[in-house]
């Protein structure tokens, strides 16, 4: 294996080398799905002989930076989540004089590198959401000498950080309220299995069962993700059971707007009969009927607490002391609206 990159080596003998037009290679070296497979092979191969490292003459200029950060989202910009996760990365960006690219997912293809990725548009940090750590490309990142910014997943890295709320804590005392209210018979709509904030939302669901005494019914934990549709289906499981519960706590808002779907389809009311809890408090929450009680992250201060600290990486020397310094957990706000109100038969 080649060692070292050699700088007088550019894009263009890349091109040549391999028989291929110098747009190939940009593309080869992207991730690009519109490159086929063995082309691919081809100019990766030619990039190590060649000991070629995209941008490397530029970063080698003494003092230069390109100010520039990526950042990359599995689940893409449709998500409501992100509309305001981005606003307060914007207001960051400003404060710190950096410009944003978006690293595209449409371009992940089998050969796909994000670090490569990364190299080759000279971003100096990247801010990751929706990564699992199963991903060929989690494993690359961490060992890279690149700072990254993780929202809602837990990473030990010498340059990596996280960003997330406090998830258990918030389902903790999601469950208290709805105790508070006389409902004993909690259910829980899970989200997406294996991932951080699901994790950490069950443990601190079952740990406010536990607080109160409550049982922990292995029927009313149902649900796999945390879309609408996920939220629809679990919820017709819990209806379908002999003895329903009387409120569910769900994973995200939009689960919770699939559930009260399938409440109403059943003519339930809500929150007379079944009360339902969100997470997140998207727009969209204030404007379903009945309004939705949901857990209110603060996704501005999320996007801007993760710039923040992902030019500290970039910036400081040495490195952040520890561990417990690259991390940022920021709490949780309940919000009450009008899906949630006393269990049907309580004073």
């Amino acid at each position: 294996m080649a060692v070292g990159t050699n700088m007088s080596v550019n894009i263009r003998d890349i091109a040549k080398a391999a028989g291929v037009s110098v747009s190939t290679v940009s593309k080869a070296l992207n991730g690009y799905s519109s490159v086929n497979e063995a082309t691919r092979a081809k100019v990766l191969r030619i990039v190590e002989e060649l000991r070629y490292e995209p941008n490397a003459a530029a970063r080698a200029l003494v003092g230069q930076r390109s100010m520039t950060l990526g950042v990359f989202l599995t689940t893409g910009l449709a998500h409501p989540f992100f509309g305001s996760l981005l606003g307060g990365v914007d207001r960051a960006l400003q404060e710190k004089g950096y410009d944003l690219i978006y690293l595209a997912q449409a371009q992940i293809g089998p050969e796909y590198s994000l670090v490569r990725h990364c190299r080759t548009r000279n971003v100096e940090g990247v801010l990751v959401f929706g990564f699992q750590e199963t991903d060929r490309n989690f494993s690359e990142l961490v060992e890279a000498d690149l700072p990254a910014v993780f929202i809602d997943l837990d990473i030990k890295g010498s340059r990596i950080g996280m960003v997330t709320s406090d998830n258990a804590e918030a389902t903790r005392e999601a469950v208290g309220h709805l105790h508070a209210l006389g409902h004993r018979r909690i259910a829980y709509l899970a989200g997406l299995k294996g991932s951080y904030v699901e994790k950490h939302r069950k443990r601190g669901f079952r740990q406010g069962l536990a607080d109160h005494g409550l049982a922990d019914y292995p029927d009313y934990a149902v649900g796999d993700d945390f879309t609408q549709s996920s939220g629809y289906e679990a919820m017709n499981r819990l209806l379908a059971l002999e003895e329903r519960p009387t409120a569910v706590v769900c994973c995200s808002d939009l689960s919770a707007l699939g559930a009260m779907d399938a409440a109403s389809e059943r003519g339930l009311a809500i929150p007379d009969d079944i009360s339902i809890v969100g997470f997140d408090d998207i727009e969209a929450a204030r404007g379903m009927r009945p309004a939705l009680t949901t857990i209110r992250q603060d996704m501005p201060r999320m996007g801007y607490e993760a710039v923040t600290l992902l030019d500290r990486l970039i910036t400081e020397e040495p490195e952040p002391a520890s561990e417990a310094e690259k991390q940022v957990v920021l709490p949780t706000e309940w919000v009450s609206r009008d899906s949630c109100g006393p269990a049907p038969g309580a004073e």
